[in-house]
């Protein structure tokens, strides 16, 4: 156990041993990627899936060209996310003893294994008419998790000890309960917004709808900065926090607007 690093010395791991620099720099590179993309939807142009797709498509060609090929719903969310379970699955026998029986290192791994077990099979099966994914939106989908499934699974497994005693860890994993609650349930009230046979979209109530417009990001977010505080700030959790509010903050504002130009004066003002 004295050889493993704490959370914080990830954050000098380019010079630590080579996996923990290909673990560094990949932690880094996604920041970055995220930085930009944060910029560029930030900029107003909606990442083109869900009800932006077809909006995205019509505007330039290189929307055109993303919405060119879509995937079935379902299909894309198992494949796009099931690679952070093949990762949990292929690091945790190649772990290290001290990590596979800390507390602390378990607890962490459980939270990451049941979100994505949420995503990849439970939130699939239970989708209702959603709108097909551009097959190059699910491919980056898959690349992130691929990546980030590697360095959450592999530091959380053999280069990481996290204390469960610590004082991040136990209100870390509260929050990331807490989180995760805000988003099943909002995933929950999305479903069930339509009556069987209706089509369109509806204004949803219930939850932390009455207080903003996407409280399934809103949950998400609040989820991996829990995750990241429960891990004691280590940079693999941190940046997994950093990259998710920079990918679904912008389309949280985005659904925002979306909400107030479609239903204007019937939109909630409170929110």
């Amino acid at each position: 156990a004295a050889a493993l690093p704490s959370s914080l010395d990830s954050w000098q791991w380019r010079s630590g041993t080579s996996e923990e620099q290909v673990i560094y720099w990949t932690c880094i590179i996604l920041i970055g990627c995220f930085l930009l993309a944060l910029m560029i939807l930030l900029s107003g142009v909606e990442a083109p899936y869900g009800r932006y797709n077809q909006e995205a498509a019509s505007r330039s060609a290189v929307m055109r060209g993303l919405a060119v090929c879509n995937v079935n719903a379902k299909l894309a969310w198992v494949l796009q996310e099931c690679p952070t379970l093949v990762a949990a699955l292929v690091c945790w026998p190649l772990g290290a003893e001290a990590c596979k029986s800390s507390l602390g290192n378990c607890a962490l791994l459980a939270c990451f294994v049941v979100h994505y077990v949420n995503r990849t099979i439970v939130y699939p099966l239970r989708m209702k008419g959603s709108k097909p994914i551009p097959l190059p939106v699910m491919l980056m989908a898959m690349s992130f998790c691929i990546a980030n499934g590697y360095v959450q699974c592999r530091s959380l497994t053999r280069y990481i000890l996290v204390e469960g005693a610590a004082w991040t860890t136990l209100p870390g994993i509260c929050l990331w309960a807490l989180g995760f609650y805000i988003n099943t349930d909002a995933d929950h009230i999305l479903r069930n917004l339509r009556k069987p046979g209706e089509t369109g979209y509806k204004i949803p109530h219930g939850g932390l709808f009455e207080y903003v417009s996407g409280a399934n990001f809103l949950g998400e977010i609040v989820e991996w900065c829990g995750f990241a505080i429960a891990s004691g700030g280590a940079l693999p959790a941190s940046a997994f926090a950093l990259c998710t509010a920079c990918n679904i903050g912008p389309r949280a504002v985005a659904h925002h607007k979306w909400y107030l130009d479609k239903f204007k004066d019937e939109y909630p003002k409170q929110r």
